[in-house]
């Protein structure tokens, strides 16, 4: 059986995915296309990946702070300049030379407000009209998408518990000291 993660999307801190998977039968390939809205809580390593794509969304979208983003510091760069964008989700179309990503976001301004933004769909590889960061934005999603299998296959953020304590089960001050 083969999975290809095609849609990605966090919503609250749970994640929602859209798939197609493919199992070989005896009369040929049949294609199941599968959305699951998972409970998990996103792992802060899938939540890293997705805020790299900041960079992208901000350089396709043409958006202000695309000054700060340079062939020299684009592997390195401060996200934390990003700070008011966020990147909810992404959408892989095309096949082949033809594959692209949309990247879903928005920018939260200082009075509150909200501006969704979407990237207009950004290929790969583009021999017409190329996307200066095509390498770097095809690496970028595809470790979103490994942070997707990772978290299909269990990797989710486990929230520490409270350990409760009765004050019964404590050791009194003397008992210690006696220690």
């Amino acid at each position: 059986m083969e999975k290809r993660i095609r849609k990605a999307k966090i919503k609250g801190r749970s994640l929602e995915i859209e798939l197609t998977e493919t199992i070989n039968t005896d009369n040929g390939p049949i294609t199941n296309e599968v959305v699951l809205k998972c409970t998990g809580l996103v792992h802060d390593d899938l939540q890293a990946r997705f805020d790299r794509l900041k960079i992208h969304l901000v350089k396709i979208c043409d958006l202000r702070k695309t000054e700060t983003i340079t062939d020299e510091n684009i592997e390195s760069y401060n996200l934390s300049i990003l700070e008011d964008y966020n990147v909810k989700g992404f959408s892989i179309g095309g096949d082949d030379e033809h594959e692209g990503v949309t990247i879903i976001g928005d920018r939260t301004f200082e009075s509150g407000k909200v501006l969704n933004l979407v990237s207009p769909f950004t290929k790969f590889t583009d021999e017409h009209a190329p996307y200066e960061y095509e390498s770097d934005l095809y690496n970028d999603v595809q470790a979103c998408i490994y942070e997707v299998e990772l978290y299909l296959e269990g990797k989710y953020l486990i929230k520490q518990l409270e350990l409760p304590f009765d004050e019964a089960e404590q050791p009194a001050e003397h008992e210690i000291e006696a220690a």
